[in-house]
């Protein structure tokens, strides 16, 4: 038979296409107890910007409904959002092994919100922020409360207090009362929906969240004695600023006083450095202690290094990486295959101003 072309003139090509996940940034979730809006046993569904009323309807399912037209309802806006079921007997030692059931199902989300919101929820808020903070992957948590105990300096029961205690560093909590506030009935206000999603369609800590003007929640009515209050807990607020149409939550930070916006932009970095390593693994033909997979290393962190000062998170000129020359590396470390180096990186923090107090002097001159 002929000679195939093939076997003089062999040309192979090897598709290095693979790429690694990006963990999921820009979602939020809201845990609810109505059962009727999943099918079969699913754990979680996906409900989308244009189609959400009917999906979840006012008539029946009313707070989740004012959650979700909070959440799409702003200037800007995600596209998509997520419901997470629980159970009706739902209690705080069976909360995780519930959430697993959902991530079990590939629900993916960055923030994670609760439908209640009254001192009966407490329980089931505080399982909540404690289940975010051991999770796995990088997420917050943004909590909304009315209980009148976020007032008092005396009482430990609040979810604010019990979060800030307990030093839940990636969950913030929103107080707004319910009733009528200034002629506008706050009962079925969703502040948290609003600032998720209004802040999440934004580049990873490229913004503040407080100063951002938000749709369908109004002023929470408050005094400067009670806002104080409220801040000495670590509680966000909404406010209108006053002969204006503004209104916005402040200060929009987590409740150990960390801002979201950093929060959210250190996750980004780090998320991103995952996968960029992994990526580089997928197409370099060896990892190895040497030199030349260090370089490449140091130039991955110095990439997003870049992108974080680009974004404003860290100032910029601050970011430094101090990888170890590959050499000094003991055989023992080596031979694991494991390259755990600590502090290879730093850089200084670039902190958003709140509020601002500027005081200066006049004076008469001489002639």
């Amino acid at each position: 038979m002929p000679t195939p072309l093939r076997r003089r003139f062999r040309v192979d090509t090897l598709l290095l296409d693979k790429t690694a996940p990006i963990a999921v940034l820009n979602v939020a979730a809201l845990i609810t107890k109505s059962d009727d809006l999943f099918t079969g046993r699913a754990r979680w569904i996906s409900v989308f910007e244009d189609d959400f009323s009917e999906t979840v309807p006012a008539a029946t399912h009313p707070v989740e409904n004012a959650w979700l037209r909070a959440y799409f309802g702003q200037a800007l806006r995600p596209t998509v959002a997520l419901l997470v079921l629980i159970d009706d007997e739902t209690t705080a030692l069976r909360l995780e092994s519930e959430l697993d059931q959902a991530v079990a199902q590939n629900a993916a989300w960055y923030q994670l919100h609760y439908v209640g919101n009254a001192a009966a929820d407490i329980p089931l808020q505080l399982a909540i922020a404690q289940y975010n903070q051991s999770f796995e992957e990088k997420t917050q948590t943004l909590l909304l409360t009315n209980d009148a105990n976020a007032f008092s300096g005396l009482a430990t029961s609040d979810i604010g207090y019990q979060c800030r205690n307990n030093a839940l560093e990636r969950t913030a909590v929103i107080f707004h009362p319910t009733g009528t506030v200034n002629g506008i009935d706050l009962t079925a206000q969703r502040p948290d929906g609003a600032l998720a999603g209004r802040m999440l369609p934004t580049d990873e800590g490229a913004e503040q969240w407080d100063w951002k003007a938000l749709s369908l929640i109004a002023d929470s009515g408050l005094s400067e004695s009670q806002q104080n209050a409220l801040r000495t807990k670590g509680y966000n607020f909404v406010e209108q600023i006053k002969n204006t149409t503004f209104i916005h939550v402040f200060p929009a930070r987590l409740c150990t006083d960390r801002e979201i916006r950093i929060q959210w932009g250190a996750d980004w970095f780090d998320v991103n450095v995952q996968a960029s390593l992994a990526n580089y693994a997928f197409r370099t033909p060896l990892m190895a202690f040497d030199q030349d997979t260090f370089t490449d290393v140091e130039a991955i962190l110095y990439n997003w290094g870049a992108r974080a000062e680009a974004r404003r998170i860290i100032k910029p000129g601050s970011f430094v990486v101090t990888l170890p020359d590959p050499d000094t590396i003991p055989a023992s470390v080596r031979a694991s295959g494991i390259a755990n180096f600590n502090n290879v990186y730093e850089a200084e923090l670039n902190s958003a101003i709140d509020q601002w107090r500027i005081q200066g002097t006049w004076k008469v001159g001489g002639v």
